[in-house]
């Protein structure tokens, strides 16, 4: 049950900072990642900023985003920028830890392909809880992990 804009479930909910450094510092351990999956494949990374956005592109970062909520959600309750910045996702209905693959796969895909539309992501500035619109759709908070 939520009890005003800054906690719910008895969690404080996180921060748009908190929530865009884990972003951006989850993004910058995937590039590197990602560059190398490129050489392997002898195909430029740098290449791909001068292309078009093509459905392939969405179609591969789709997936991409599958694999990574299905790996992460059932050991950190989140992405793995939520796990460096002891964050993580709860359900909005029951407050519960939101740790299945599926969960997290579904949260994950919708963050991503949403993302190429901007003001899903964005959604974020406006909302008094701190939701994107993906956030919405899967009925979750991000919210700081509680400390002993």
């Amino acid at each position: 049950m939520q009890q005003n804009n800054t906690e719910t479930f008895g969690y404080t909910l996180a921060s748009k900072g908190d929530r865009l450094k884990a972003t951006i510092v989850e993004g910058l351990i995937y590039v590197p990642c990602l560059i190398g999956l490129y050489a392997i494949f002898d195909q430029s990374y740098w290449e791909y900023f001068n292309e078009e956005l093509k459905l392939t592109d969405i179609l591969y970062a789709g997936i991409f985003s599958l694999l990574i909520g299905a790996v992460w959600y059932p050991l950190f309750s989140g992405n793995l920028g939520h796990r460096i910045f002891k964050l993580k996702v709860i359900s909005l209905e029951s407050g519960k830890d939101y740790e299945k693959s599926q969960e997290g796969a579904i949260r994950e895909f919708l963050k991503s392909i949403l993302g190429f539309l901007i003001i899903p992501s964005i959604w974020i500035l406006w909302d008094d809880n701190n939701q994107n619109l993906y956030d919405k759709l899967t009925k979750t908070h991000v919210v700081k992990c509680k400390t002993n």
